[in-house]
Parts: structure tokens; sequence; C-alpha cells
């Protein structure tokens, strides 16, 4: 007991001597102060990210005359906030710290707040113990929001027949750190198809027109599959066929550039049924040629019994 008092009692004896020669040779008494950063990024928390951090600095500063064991201390946030713990700083010197703030993968968005605390640990060498100086920031961490869905499922081939309609499901599997319920859309672009004239990508090739229903996605923190329909009708006469892939446009965001499915072979049927159940596009044609050519042989008995009478 009286070695613990007795060391306290020589820390109090030594910081109170060097308070009175800083007073008498004009030198600084210990002390320590820290600034962080006020605009900090915000962090993406997706899986997608590759480190789901931001950084940001704090200056720590060693007003004393003289040099400084200094400790920092991280506050709990709700994320990780990683630095160093320990720095020594000369008499009347600063060090710029770089901090990180680190996200769980799906973290939930929204601002979290945190703060660092700076302990003069020793001075000159000695420890400062219960009287150490200490300063500490405030700061505020904010996670975006987001909600990504890829489409992971669709058709390799669909055939179109005289209804020129495109119609089948699509699984979606979504990634979000929000509770919401977004609405998404589909984009057909031609796949492979690009003009050195207009390197933009070909939407809705061969007079397609978005007929599909609403897709409302109920998200949730985490991964999340969901369902939709895709339906898409042309008034095209063509017959020759092509590739498309889809994509993905939620609502208030940009038409997207890429794709998000893998190609689909969109082929014209011609004699057989269609994707939809609908008959070949040539076979109405087929069907008047073979009624023309039936009265025509009938017409054709005709004439020959006439004459023979």
């Amino acid at each position: 007991m009286f070695g613990h008092r007795g060391a306290t009692l020589v820390i109090v004896t030594l910081l109170a001597c060097l308070a009175a020669d800083s007073v008498k040779s004009d030198q600084v008494a210990p002390g320590v102060s820290i600034e962080c950063d006020n605009n900090i990024e915000p962090i993406d928390s997706s899986p997608v990210h590759p480190t789901r951090s931001t950084y940001f600095d704090c200056l720590v500063e060693n007003p004393s005359s003289f040099t400084e064991e200094i400790e920092l201390q991280y506050g709990d946030s709700g994320l990780d906030v990683i630095g160093p713990t320990t720095i020594i700083l000369g008499p009347g010197s600063s060090d710029n710290v770089q901090i990180q703030a680190r996200a769980t993968v799906h973290k939930e968005a929204g601002q979290y707040d945190s703060s660092i605390t700076a302990t003069v640990n020793r001075v000159a060498g000695v420890q400062t113990g219960v009287l150490a100086p200490s300063d500490s920031d405030d700061f505020s961490l904010s996670v975006d929001p987001y909600t990504y869905c890829d489409i992971y499922d669709t058709p390799e081939l669909v055939e179109i027949g005289t209804d020129r309609r495109i119609d089948f499901d699509v699984v979606l599997d979504c990634s979000s750190n929000q509770g919401i319920v977004v609405v998404t859309r589909f984009v057909m672009i031609e796949f492979g198809k690009v003009d050195p004239q207009n390197p933009d990508p070909v939407y809705w090739p061969d007079g397609f027109v978005d007929e599909s229903p609403t897709c409302e996605i109920e998200s949730s923190i985490g991964f999340s599959t969901h369902e939709c329909t895709f339906v898409a009708i042309s008034d095209s006469s063509s017959i020759s066929s092509f590739e498309i892939c889809l994509s993905m446009q939620l609502e208030g965001t940009e038409k997207p550039s890429f794709c998000s499915s893998n190609p689909i072979v969109v082929e014209k049927s011609l004699i057989g049924f269609s994707s939809t159940g609908s008959i070949g596009i040539l076979v109405p044609f087929l069907g008047v040629f073979a009624f023309v050519a039936l009265l025509l042989l009938f017409w054709s008995k005709s004439r020959g019994n006439g004459a023979e009478n």
C-alpha cells in the first residue's frame, strides 16, 4: 500500500516540479490536443465494395516543452474504428494520424457517432498516472443506403410467334442495407450490338416495347431473392433472329448501359409454336396459300368436268 501511495506521490511531485519549472523558464506544461476532419466520406457497406471503409485524419498536437507518449482510445460506434494506439511527439510537435472506419457487410444505412480520446501516458519517460492530461474529439460516420439487384435466372432461348410476344419469369438476386420497397423495371439491350458512330447501347431492338407488370421488391437487410415477369411486344415484321440481354433500372435512376443477365437468343418461330404457345409466323401465310391452292384445284377440276360434259 505504501509503495502505491509512494509512487503516486512521486508522480504528483514530478509533475508539479515540471509545471513549476515551466513557469520559471517559460516552458509549457504537459498537455495534448486532438482535432479530426469534419468532412468524412460515407461508407459503402455493399458486398461488392473491396474494403467497406472510409479514411480520415486526426491532428494530434503536443503543445508542451517535453517529449510525450500519447495513448489513443477509440469510442464504440457500431463500426470498426481502427488506428494507432500510441504515438510519441516531441516538444511542440504534431502529427496527422490516419484513422480507418470499417463497416460489416450490409451494415444498416444511417449515422454513427464516435470519438477519439488522446491521453498523455508519459512525460519525458515518466508515467503520468491519474493526473494524465487528455483531450477528445467527436465525429460522425455515415453508411450510404443501397439496393442492388442482379438478374439471376433467364431462359437461354425464346421463340416468337404470330403474337410477337416475349413473356417469361425472371429470378432477381438482390442485396440491400435497408428495409424498403423499391420499384424496378426491365431494360432490353441488343447483345453485342455496337455502332462505331453511336457507341451507346441499342435499347429495345426490333421494335419491342416493355409491357411488363410492375415489379416491386420488398428489400431486407442482406441478400434476398425475388421473382418478376418480363413481357415485351413488337409490331415488327422481321423474321431475323437476334440476341438480347436484360438489365434492371431502379425507379429514379439512370438507364443502365450494361447487361445484368446472360445473353438470350430470340428466334422467330416460322412454322411451329412460340414460347408463349402462339403459332409460327408463317403458319397463317401457309394456311392462306393452302386454301388458295385448294380453291385453284377445285376450280381446275370443275372446269375439267365441265369440258367433258
